[in-house]
């Protein structure tokens, strides 16, 4: 396996769920993991992909799920679901949350393996991956996040993503408004790519009335799809989830500082926000690329049958009236793509 030079996580046992090297209020961790695997049994998705005793997996009389699925098989969070409705397909789809994630580190560790040997393994099956998340959690914080939404209502911020989002709670104190909870969104909840800033401190103490950790901030990366694929491909040449986290975020985004020159309007001419460029420094950035999957004959074939067939059959008969080949002329002018 591919090992990039400068890594900024060290190898950790199991679940690698570590610190940055020169940043050491930083850990990162496998978020949300949603996994689509075709053609294997559930008793084989179960123990031989995720390697859990299936007496442990409590087997469901077909629980409600995430839309277009059901719960067939669960052990807390860790569940397995079958299609129903308009997403039929022969298969299951596995769905680890936040915490499904941390409940399958524990099995992680039982059986003595990395995510990257799960990953790995999973693979090797006909596979695809809805959505991965990584996050960054920040104990300094680096970040103030009622700042960063200030500055991205000023506009102090480049990135490609369009869709912003954001949400400040808080209280007045002696007219001044303290934040409690502020969260800022990049990008859309259905775009390939989301990224999110929240106080995660405040949103623990909210959600299970926790000892109040001021210091905590968390940084997400929500994978979608082709997105979500070609991460994981990443996670298993650099077996680095930190690193890999950091690059992705650097090369997405950049706070920015208002520019001394009145003259330069450009955004990528505008200065770095300081507390971005302390949180990037020596930190790399990474270039995520998408292969187009070629089209299986199959695919097409159904594809034709569904959609294109009714068509044929029109235009069949409408040359036998007209005494035009429409069909002929359509395979003879037509150009192949298979991408």
């Amino acid at each position: 396996m591919e090992e990039r030079s400068g890594s900024f996580l060290p190898e950790l046992p199991y679940t690698n769920r570590g610190v940055i090297r020169q940043k050491e209020e930083l850990s990162a961790l496998i978020d949300w993991c949603q996994i689509t695997i075709k053609e294997v049994p559930l008793e084989a998705v179960i123990e031989d992909v995720l390697r859990i005793p299936l007496e442990l997996m409590t087997v469901t009389g077909y629980e409600k799920g995430i839309a277009g699925h059901e719960v067939v098989a669960i052990f807390d969070n860790i569940k397995v679901l079958k299609p129903t409705g308009n997403a039929q397909y022969q298969g299951f789809q596995i769905l680890m949350s936040g915490k499904g994630c941390r409940n399958y580190e524990n099995f992680l560790q039982l059986n003595e393996e990395t995510w990257f040997d799960f990953l790995n393994r999973v693979c090797q099956y006909h596979i695809n991956f809805p959505r991965i998340d990584l996050a960054i959690d920040d104990r300094k914080p680096y970040l103030s996040i009622p700042d960063l939404i200030v500055r991205t209502k000023e506009g102090l911020l480049s990135t490609k993503l369009r869709e912003i989002d954001f949400h400040d709670s808080g209280e007045l104190k002696e007219e001044v408004f303290q934040s409690k909870g502020g969260s800022l969104y990049l990008g859309s909840s259905a775009s390939n790519l989301r990224l999110v800033f929240y106080e995660k401190g405040y949103e623990q103490n909210k959600k299970y009335g926790t000892e109040l950790d001021e210091n905590w901030n968390r940084y997400e990366l929500r994978f979608r799809q082709e997105m979500a694929v070609s991460v994981v491909q990443a996670l298993l040449r650099y077996r680095d989830v930190a690193g890999l986290a950091m690059e992705v975020l650097n090369s997405k985004i950049r706070f920015l500082e208002k520019s001394t020159d009145s003259m330069t309007t450009r955004k990528r001419l505008y200065p770095t926000y300081q507390a971005w460029a302390e949180l990037m420094k020596d930190i790399g950035k990474v270039k995520l690329t998408i292969q187009p999957q070629k089209k299986s004959l199959q695919k097409v074939w159904e594809w034709l049958e569904k959609y294109v067939d009714p068509s044929l059959k029109l235009f069949a008969e409408v040359g036998k009236i007209e005494q035009r080949d429409y069909i002929g002329n359509l395979v003879k002018n037509g150009e192949m793509n298979i991408t």
